[in-house]
C-alpha cells in the first residue's frame, strides 16, 4: 500500500511539473502566399540593408510577418527553403501569443521559422542547389522554349554587357525570380511558352515586383495577340507587347532598363 501511495505521489509531482513547466513557444503553422524583398547597399557597411516580409495564412489568419535578424545565410536557406515548401511553422514566444493572434504584421526572427520537423539550416551547412543563386544584378530573365531564338536573344543581351538567363518555362523562370527579383533588370517573355497562359505568369511576376519592365514578345503577324495583351496589361507601365526584332532588340531593352533606373 505504502509503494502504490509512493508511485501515485511521483505520478503527481511528476503532472505538476508537466502543467506548470513553462514553454518556450507556441508553433504557428503557416502558409506562404507572396514575398516581397528589397536588398540595397549602404555606404561604407559591408552587408546590405534588407527588407524582408511573407505573406501568409495561418490559424490566426492571414498575416504579413515582417522577417528581422541579421543572420543572412539563414535568410538565404530559408528563401530557398519556402520557394519550394509553401507550408512552414512560426515559432511565436509564450509572452507574443496574443499580440500574433491579434496583428495583421508582425515582426519575428528569420531563424524563428523553420520546417514541420523542427530542422534548420546550421552554420556551415549546404544551400538547397534547386535554385540558383546569382551574383550581381545585372540579369535579364528569358522565358522562351524555342532554343534557337532565345540563343540569337542572349547574344544581343550579352553584347550590351548584361548576363542572360534563359528558360525554357514560367515554372521554372518563376522559381528563381521569386526568391531574387532584385537581380534582374527585366523579363523577356515568348507568348508560346507551352506550361502557363503568358497572362498568368506575367501577373505572377508582377506580383513580385510591379516595376519590373517585361516584354512580351507576340511573334510578327500577330495583330489579334498583340491587341489582346494590350488590353490585359493596359494598366501597367511596365509592360511592352511587341514582336521582337533582333535589330531593334538592343534599343528596346535599353529603354526599358532605362525606364527601371
Amino acid at each position: 500500500m505504502k509503494k502504490i501511495i509512493s508511485c501515485i505521489g511521483v505520478l503527481a509531482s511528476l503532472s505538476i511539473i508537466l502543467i506548470y513547466s513553462p514553454c518556450q513557444g507556441r508553433d504557428f503553422i503557416v502558409k506562404f502566399v507572396e514575398e516581397n524583398y528589397k536588398e540595397t547597399r549602404i555606404d561604407y557597411s559591408n552587408e546590405p540593408f534588407i527588407y524582408h516580409s511573407i505573406q501568409i495564412t495561418s490559424q490566426a489568419g492571414p498575416k504579413l510577418l515582417i522577417l528581422t535578424g541579421d543572420n543572412f545565410d539563414y535568410r538565404r536557406w530559408l528563401r530557398h527553403y519556402i520557394a519550394e515548401n509553401k507550408q512552414f511553422i512560426a515559432r511565436v514566444p509564450d509572452e507574443e501569443n496574443d499580440m500574433f493572434i491579434a496583428a495583421k504584421a508582425y515582426g519575428v526572427d528569420v531563424t524563428n521559422l523553420h520546417p514541420f520537423n523542427g530542422s534548420k539550416w546550421a552554420p556551415g551547412g549546404p544551400i538547397p542547389d534547386t535554385v540558383k543563386t546569382l551574383e550581381g544584378d545585372k540579369h535579364i530573365l528569358v522565358i522562351d522554349a524555342n532554343k534557337k531564338r532565345s540563343h540569337l536573344i542572349s547574344l544581343v543581351i550579352k553584347r550590351m554587357g548584361y548576363e542572360a538567363m534563359v528558360l525554357p518555362s514560367h515554372a521554372q523562370a518563376l522559381k528563381i525570380f521569386r526568391i531574387q527579383p532584385e537581380k534582374f533588370k527585366m523579363i523577356i517573355t515568348n507568348h508560346e511558352v507551352p506550361d502557363m497562359k503568358t497572362e498568368n505568369s506575367v501577373d505572377h511576376i508582377l506580383k513580385i515586383d510591379q516595376n519590373i519592365p517585361i516584354l512580351v514578345e507576340t511573334g510578327y503577324q500577330n495583330k489579334k495577340l498583340r491587341e489582346k495583351f494590350t488590353t490585359l496589361f493596359s494598366g501597367s507601365g511596365s509592360i511592352v507587347i511587341k514582336s521582337v526584332a533582333l535589330e531593334n532588340l538592343q534599343n528596346t531593352i535599353k529603354n526599358l532598363v532605362k525606364k527601371r533606373a
